[in-house]
């Protein structure tokens, strides 16, 4: 097991490449942001902007599985569970081999069952505030365990610290807000909301052993860019909040 020591200081050339992966990364996530926000649905009554064909085939694919499962009479509920009991399976199994490849791909095969179990309530009719809920609280436990268990195998406690609790501002920034007024939860689009954190994290697990600084320098970047979307939620609901405080001091 490599010490944090060690990966931090490694040779010139590494050093270099991996300054211009996390700028190269940053100017992905930007893009994708920017992407995200022209490709969002549109108001009613504006027209609707065509998918890219690589969107329409995830779709496709995501489509075909719900049809199947709804066929199969088994509930979003139900769904959620074996999500999240397939993330705790690989993250107890890495501890064992620990080879980050086979952590990451078994994630990447698990965290899909995050979103097939609303599409499959959505098809089923059976959309609750129980299943939002329960969605909501299983993901939390299935980063919260990738993170545990990578800090085990590695020793990097104080990044892993970083990432954590990162993502769970990230995360409280939005739900804390959502007691105070009515929110929209697809009107968030933050910098490293939490599907990006899980990919990101499955692709550097899974790069891993071929570039051994790989997960360090991801971890890394969580770190920094999950406290940072922590804070433009935080801005956000500053600006919701201090409206409707207005409104209401106008009002009263």
């Amino acid at each position: 097991m490599v010490s944090l020591f060690e990966t931090i200081f490694i040779d010139p050339i590494t050093a270099r490449f991996a300054l211009f992966y996390i700028l190269g990364l940053l100017l992905l996530i930007g893009l994708a942001v920017f992407y995200e926000s022209r490709h969002r649905p549109p108001v009613s009554g504006a027209p609707r902007r065509s998918k890219s064909s690589l969107s329409k085939r995830v779709t496709d694919i995501g489509n075909a599985m719900a049809d199947w499962l709804v066929a199969s009479d088994i509930t979003p509920n139900q769904i959620t569970f074996i999500g999240l009991i397939l993330g705790l399976s690989n993250c107890a199994l890495y501890l064992f081999h620990q080879n980050s490849f086979w952590l990451g791909i078994g994630l990447a095969l698990a965290f899909p069952f995050d979103s097939l179990d609303g599409l499959v309530a959505r098809r089923q009719g059976t959309v609750s505030r129980f299943g939002a809920y329960l969605d909501a609280v299983v993901d939390r436990y299935q980063e919260i365990s990738t993170c545990l268990v990578i800090g085990l195998v590695t020793g990097w406690w104080l990044l892993v610290f970083f990432v954590i609790t990162g993502s769970m501002l990230t995360s409280y920034n939005k739900a804390r807000t959502a007691i105070e007024i009515p929110v929209d939860n697809k009107g968030w689009p933050d910098l490293m909301i939490q599907h990006r954190r899980l990919w990101l994290l499955c692709f550097s697990l899974a790069g891993d052993g071929w570039l051994p600084w790989l997960l360090f320098v991801s971890l890394s970047t969580l770190a920094v860019t999950a406290h940072f979307t922590a804070f433009q939620r935080f801005l956000r609901a500053r600006r919701m909040l201090g409206e409707v405080d207005r409104q209401a001091m106008i009002n009263a």
